[in-house]
């Protein structure tokens, strides 16, 4: 088992060290606090046996320890042995007084301190002599206030510096925050002259400058120009040669920032500047080389400015730094991007030059397919068409006469009945036949386009269906589900009208991912309604808005991602508008659904 705990309040680690080593050997179970105020809380935590207390402790002195520990009644069992190197008997006494129950001298004895700790927890006690209470206690009670009076001009002076630090920093955050300002207020400006007036202005102003010069070096490298406060106003300078002094030696500074008072007086710069007029020889001045950031080896340029009264402080030489490197990156990105925007420029006309030759070739080459196309179906609905003309007709001729001749048969009876019957079907195949007919010949060019005639839509759309099939380019085996439940289909109207407002919702059905299309009618009572949905996509909804704008392409919007609307959806609307119909798109499950209503009446 270890021995008794022994706690040492000691703030000097060397002096723990050999403590600890000392007492460790002799059997002891050892502790450690660094200062007063820890040493206090370790004691009421491990209530040792012994406290060794050192007396220039630093915060709380050990006597005012030894007060704090004797208020706590949990340690009244504890012994308080002081370690001082004051050998003065008020010292000892005061120690006595404050609650210690001995002391030891420091620097300790290694020979016999082992032995004085044993003594002292043997029950040896160093007592006052009689009468000298009230002397001890007095001496005491000016140590505390000697030492409390230290620690309150200590306090006092640490306060003063903080409200020092406490305006020098106000004072910076003020400035950096104006320069937060200022370069968000320079940050869209392109022009050159208002970059230069803003910064130099702000600089001029927060820092109470009499004269204020900037120098740029030329992009040829042959002089240097800028500008100069003169007169209330910024205003050029005599340009400089490459090859004068005070550039030159700009050039050679090592990269320390800004040359300020008395260390740029005892540059070969000053007399210089004086000659130039960048400064007062009666004022505090400083000079700033500007590297170039793409070349760091090179020269930019260089400020110089003066002010009389009092010098410039580090901080002032920052924001002189600061605003002359913002200024600096300021003029070279607008530079840059007044460079960018003539080459995005040159660059966007020469697109627009591409992409308009390429749209033409594009729209040649499909006009030309269409157009081959066209005129090869064409020829073919007509070679078509008139091989049926004369079989129609004659079918047609034939059929008149015979019912005219069943007409006149008298009689009647199943055969007379199932006669007229057949006669009926006849009559609507050749009506069918001779409609598919002028629709061929329609298409070939050759027949009547814009006379109106009684129209019945469920066979047009079939026919056009069918013949959209022949001459589609779209994907092969594309499937057309028709659904009819219109209950009246009779329009009086242009045929051609309905058949390119069909070619025109069936090529914006086709124009999405391949997919069935649906065809559906009903109504027909007070209004035939036509839907065509398909499964092409999504479309956005800012486009769906625009979907029956005419001329929606000359907009100049980007288009977006995803499916486009049919470019023949204006004409659609065009065309039953003429009839009274109206015309809505809108998103469906898996793509979008065209709707038409139109009056019967």
């Amino acid at each position: 088992m270890s021995g008794p705990r022994i706690l040492c309040i000691e703030d000097n680690a060397m002096n723990w060290r050999l403590v600890q080593r000392l007492l460790s050997e002799a059997g002891y179970e050892m502790h450690w606090a660094d200062d007063g105020l820890k040493g206090c809380e370790v004691a009421a935590q491990l209530k040792p046996a012994l406290i060794l207390l050192d007396i220039n402790l630093p915060g709380l002195s050990g006597f005012e320890v030894a007060t704090k520990l004797r208020q706590n009644r949990d340690l009244d069992a504890t012994l308080i042995i002081a370690l001082t190197a004051k050998t003065m008997r008020s010292d000892r006494e005061t120690a006595l007084v404050t609650g210690c129950d001995g002391f030891i001298s420091k620097p300790i004895d290694p020979f016999l301190f082992v032995s004085q700790v044993e003594a002292y927890l043997g029950g040896h006690r160093d007592r006052l002599e009689h009468g000298r209470e009230g002397e001890a206690l007095r001496q005491f009670t000016q140590k505390v206030v000697e030492h409390l009076e230290t620690q309150l001009r200590e306090a006092q002076e640490g306060n003063r510096k903080l409200l020092e630090a406490q305006s020098a920093l106000e004072l910076r955050s003020y400035h950096l925050s104006r320069l937060l300002a200022l370069s968000k207020e320079i940050i869209p400006l392109r022009e050159e002259e208002e970059i230069l007036s803003r910064v130099l202005g702000r600089l001029r102003e927060d820092q109470g400058l009499d004269h204020l010069s900037l120098y740029r070096l030329h992009p040829s490298g042959t002089y240097l120009h800028g500008l100069a406060w003169k007169d209330a106003a910024f205003g050029e300078t005599t340009v400089l040669p490459g090859a004068h002094p005070l550039p030159v030696r700009a050039g050679a500074l090592p990269l320390t920032g800004v040359l300020l008072d008395a260390d740029l007086r005892q540059t070969a710069m000053w007399e210089q500047g004086i000659d130039l007029g960048l400064w007062d020889p009666r004022n505090q001045a400083l000079f700033l080389p500007l590297r170039s950031r793409s070349h760091e080896a090179g020269l930019w340029g260089f400020l110089a400015a003066d002010r009389g009264g009092k010098p410039f402080q580090p901080f002032e030489a920052e924001l002189v730094a600061l605003h002359a490197g913002l200024l600096q990156v300021s003029l070279e990105n607008a530079d840059l991007i007044a460079h960018l925007d003539e080459t995005s420029l040159a660059l966007g006309t020469s697109y627009e030059g591409l992409e308009s030759a390429h749209e033409a070739l594009k729209e040649a080459q499909r006009a030309l397919g269409a157009k081959d196309r066209k005129a090869a179906l064409g020829d073919l609905f007509l070679r078509m068409a008139q091989r049926l003309q004369l079989p129609v007709t004659t079918l047609k001729a034939e059929s008149q006469a015979m019912s005219a001749l069943i007409d006149r048969t008298e009689g009647g009876g199943e055969f007379h009945v199932e006669c007229r019957r057949a006669m009926d079907q006849i009559s609507r195949a050749t009506t069918q036949v001779e409609s598919l007919f002028r629709a061929l010949l329609r298409r070939a060019g050759q027949g009547e386009t814009s006379t109106p005639e009684w129209i019945h839509l469920h066979e047009l759309l079939r026919q056009e269906v069918e013949l959209s099939r022949a001459e589609s380019s779209g994907p092969a085996g594309l499937a057309v589900h028709l659904n009819f439940q219109a209950s009246r289909d009779l329009l009086y109207g242009v045929y051609t009208d309905f058949s390119e407002a069909l070619k025109y919702l069936l090529a914006h059905a086709r124009g999405g991912e391949p997919g069935p299309i649906r065809i559906r009618t009903w109504g027909g009572n007070r209004h035939f309604r036509l839907e065509v949905e398909d499964e092409g996509g999504p479309i956005r909804q800012e486009d769906m808005e625009q979907a029956f704008e005419p001329f929606s392409t000359l907009r100049g919007v980007e288009p977006g991602p995803g499916r486009r609307p049919g470019k023949g959806l204006p004409h659609c609307v065009q065309l039953m508008t003429a009839y009274g119909g109206t015309v809505v798109l809108e998103s469906s499950e898996g793509g979008t659904r065209v709707r038409i209503s139109l009056p019967m009446e």
